[in-house]
């Protein structure tokens, strides 16, 4: 995790009619959320070079725009984020194609608290293992 915070960063995407329940179910965590509801408003969050931990995204948005749309953007950024898919149900594909493409988990309607928590938080432990992981590459390599 980046050295100048001490909270995990969560980006979710997520559409305004499941906000609160969402919001309700991550308050309890000392974790800094930001929502956004359409893809395009992705772009503001990593103008300022923000390190998010984990990425919230669903399997698909009302506007049509899908989880691997938005994964190809985040792919991009140097600290790629733990992906959390959630869904209303999950099929083979999906469970294979989110951890295919270096997705943490999926989670399936209900959402219920604990699960979503417990979703979060080993995303957020993954995340850190491979940002530690990453910089002791990097300081090896300048050895």
């Amino acid at each position: 995790m980046a050295e100048s915070r001490d909270k995990v960063r969560i980006l979710a995407v997520v559409s305004s009619d499941l906000q609160s329940q969402i919001r309700r179910q991550l308050d309890s965590l000392d974790m800094s959320t930001v929502f956004v509801c359409r893809a395009e408003e992705l772009g503001h969050c990593f103008r300022n070079g923000e390190v998010y931990e984990v990425a919230l995204l669903p399997e698909i948005l009302p506007d049509g725009i899908d989880w691997w749309t938005i994964w190809g953007e985040l792919a991009l950024l140097t600290h790629r984020p733990a992906i959390l898919v959630y869904a209303a149900s999950a099929n083979f594909q999906l469970w294979s194609g989110v951890l295919e493409a270096g997705g943490y988990d999926v989670v399936v309607e209900p959402y219920p608290r604990e699960k979503l928590i417990d979703a979060v938080l080993r995303a957020a432990q993954s995340f850190a293992l491979r940002y530690e992981i990453d910089a002791e590459a990097d300081r090896a390599g300048e050895e």
